[in-house]
C-alpha cells in the first residue's frame, strides 16, 4: 500500500539517504474488534537490514508550496499526520533562517497515547505552529473530533480562507472528511457569508486544497 513520507524533502537527516514513514500496527478498530493489518504488520515485523521493494514517491499530489510565507492549514487523524510531519519539519528548518509563514495543525486521535509524534509536537515553539488536538476516546473526557476544533477556531479559520496565500491539506480516515467539509461550510456561512462549495472548487483549481483519505 502507499504510505506518505514523513520526512522533509531533503531527508530525515539532511545529507543522508534516509526517509521516515508513519506506521501504526493496528490491533483493533473503533468498536474493539481485532484487526490484522497486512501492510503495517509486515513492516513492523521486518528485521533490521531487511531489503524491501518500494515504488514512488510520485510527487503529484500533496505538494507543499515553495513559497516559505504560505499559510498552511493541516487537518488530519492518526497516521494521516505523516505528510504534515514532513511539512512541519521542512518549515522548522526554514525558520532557522527566519523565513516562514504560519502553520495551523488540527490533529485527531482516539487517545493521547495513540497520537503519533505527540512528544516532539509539544516541543515545537508556538511561533512555528499553532496546534489543536482532538481526542475521541480519551478516558473521562467528552468525545471530540477535528471538526469540533475547527468550529472553536471559526473566526481565525475564516480569516485564513480569505487569504489567497492559504493552503488546506486534509489527510486521514475517510469518515473524517465529511465532518470537516460540513464544518468549513458552516464556518464560511457564519463569517461573512462565504460559500465553501465555491471556494473549495477555486482552491482545488489553483492547487490550494489537497485531500488524501483512506478507508
Amino acid at each position: 500500500r502507499l504510505y506518505s513520507v514523513a520526512s522533509a524533502r531533503d531527508g530525515e537527516r539532511p545529507g543522508f539517504n534516509n526517509i521516515a514513514l508513519t506506521i501504526k500496527r493496528i490491533v483493533e478498530d473503533e468498536d474493539g474488534n481485532p484487526v490484522h493489518g497486512v501492510a503495517s504488520n509486515y513492516l513492523c515485523d521486518l528485521e533490521r537490514g531487511a531489503e524491501v521493494t518500494v515504488i514512488g514517491p510520485f510527487g503529484s499530489t500533496f505538494l507543499m508550496p515553495d513559497d516559505p510565507n504560505a499559510r498552511l492549514i493541516m487537518i488530519c487523524t492518526g497516521t494521516g499526520s505523516a505528510p504534515f510531519r514532513a511539512m512541519t519539519e521542512r518549515r522548522r528548518r526554514e525558520s532557522i533562517r527566519g523565513i516562514y509563514g504560519t502553520l495551523h495543525l488540527f490533529f485527531g486521535a482516539r487517545r493521547k497515547n495513540e497520537l503519533p509524534y505527540f512528544g516532539p509536537l509539544m516541543k515545537l515553539p508556538k511561533t512555528l505552529i499553532d496546534v489543536e488536538l482532538a481526542f475521541s476516546r480519551e478516558p473521562g473526557q467528552p468525545k471530540e473530533y477535528v471538526q469540533d476544533r475547527l468550529y472553536a477556531r471559526g473566526k481565525s479559520i475564516a480569516a485564513l480562507l480569505r487569504d489567497e496565500n492559504s493552503y488546506i491539506y486534509i489527510c486521514g480516515h475517510k469518515r473524517m472528511e465529511a465532518g470537516v467539509q460540513e464544518a468549513l461550510t458552516d464556518i464560511c456561512a457564519a463569517n461573512g457569508g462565504m460559500a465553501w462549495s465555491e471556494l473549495r472548487e477555486e482552491m482545488r483549481n489553483t492547487g490550494r486544497l489537497h485531500v488524501e483519505t483512506y478507508y
